[in-house]
């Protein structure tokens, strides 16, 4: 029989976000209304008051520090482990970036770590859902609020995460989600800000009437992006065209995948305002109102697929896995191994029909990009960082797919090479 042949992952747009576009774009209405419509449902499901779309997450992020009064040289706290282009804005806007530490196997922010980080100086703290993995928001709340200190929430990975019965994105003062063609839920990229701060809504809403409407022409590129992923991680496609350019690739140095939807990692030389920015379009909304329809039924499907590889992988040699806080419901946007030889790991894997991928995360302490940072020691995060590597725990996996990749781990951690390790 044909073993599978296992995409890394598999985009939630489908054939019912094409036909939302194109009657988004065949009929006339009011530009905003189904914006309103979207932030309206969005933030219901999140339980808050007020969600405001936004560009992007990181322009997000940047106008929650400016709207909840922060100055520039106040210190933000954020995990070692974090996308490359938060701490790159803050610095850019004249906000000082403290790492601290993560949860080795969490990969989330270690509340010991964020107390012992405080100092006169901490104005805001950014707990981040990595992986979908929710943060310990209960007790990272008791020590913010012990200190005076602004809780942001990263829920960039996390759509429908809770932690103790709650969504994430609901705990902090406010929370920032992205929306591109990887995550749980798109709308063509775009962004949203969440709060129960009627004023900083309204600072939110004021920035956002300075940009400029997105030129539909961008959107229509990213539906062309997310068909052709679609299409590619397609069961019919990926295993005879995708996955042995992916082998291929990987035996060269690449990683095809990576290096097409990637992103550059810059340093922001200054930081923007919402003038330079594009506002989201109305059939960005239609589609994330089309998603969030299905984004409880995927969410639940990943989760599943995570219990499963939590459950089997749990007692493989030389194997880490996944640890989650008390009362966390993770959604596992990844799942997120350890292996001290994962290159070795991957090919061994890739050789077996399951791709993989290190991800694109940064260790900020140790990036090129912040040299500032490199006397920050964060030593969870440097092993977490080194040892990391993401297995497919998407939600159109099969029971099939599953138990023949584990199956394929414990055969590649077993075998010589990838199998030797503590």
């Amino acid at each position: 029989m044909f073993s599978p042949r296992i995409p890394r992952f598999s985009p939630s747009f489908s054939p019912a976000e094409l036909l939302t576009i194109a009657h988004s774009l065949t009929r006339r209405g009011d530009e905003h209304a189904a914006i309103r419509r979207f932030e309206h449902e969005f933030a219901t499901l999140i339980g808050v008051k007020h969600a405001v779309m936004v560009p992007s997450a990181r322009f997000g992020f940047l106008l929650l520090l400016r709207g909840l009064g922060l100055e520039p040289g106040d210190q933000v706290i954020m995990p070692g482990i974090t996308y490359w282009a938060i701490p790159s804005i803050a610095l850019a806007a004249g906000f000082e970036v403290v790492p601290a530490d993560i949860g080795l196997h969490t990969h989330v922010l270690d509340p010991d770590a964020f107390e012992a980080a405080i100092t006169p100086k901490t104005k805001a703290v950014v707990p981040t859902h990595l992986f979908g993995t929710p943060c310990d928001m209960p007790r990272i709340l008791e020590i913010a609020h012990k200190h005076g200190i602004k809780v942001i929430e990263d829920t960039a990975q996390a759509t429908g995460a809770r932690m103790a019965g709650r969504m994430v994105g609901s705990f902090g003062d406010a929370a920032y989600y992205t929306f591109g063609l990887t995550k749980n839920i798109t709308t063509l990229s775009g962004a949203m800000v969440t709060t129960n701060d009627a004023e900083l809504a309204a600072y939110l809403r004021r920035e956002m009437a300075t940009a400029q409407p997105r030129p539909i022409g961008k959107a229509l590129k990213e539906c062309a992006v997310g068909t052709a992923m679609m299409v590619a991680t397609h069961k019919w496609v990926y295993p005879f065209a995708v996955h042995p350019a992916v082998v291929l690739g990987n035996k060269l140095g690449q990683d095809p995948i990576h290096d097409r939807f990637g992103e550059a990692e810059v340093r922001y030389q200054q930081a923007p305002d919402a003038s330079q920015y594009q506002a989201p379009r109305a059939v960005q909304a239609e589609v994330g109102l089309r998603q969030l329809t299905k984004l409880e039924r995927l969410n639940s499907a990943r989760a599943a697929n995570g219990r499963f590889l939590d459950e089997h992988l749990a007692n493989v040699p030389g194997l880490g896995v996944p640890a989650y806080p008390a009362g966390a419901e993770a959604i596992y946007m990844s799942f997120v191994v350890h292996h001290p030889q994962r290159e070795a790991l991957a090919a061994a894997l890739r050789g077996r029909g399951v791709d993989t991928t290190i991800g694109y995360m940064s260790d900020i302490t140790r990036s090129d990009l912040f040299p500032e940072l490199r006397d920050y020691d964060c030593p969870a995060s440097r092993e977490a960082f080194d040892n990391l590597l993401h297995v497919p725990v998407h939600p159109r996996l099969t029971r099939r797919d599953l138990e023949h990749m584990v199956e394929a781990v414990r055969a590649s951690c077993l075998e010589g090479g990838a199998g030797h390790g503590g």
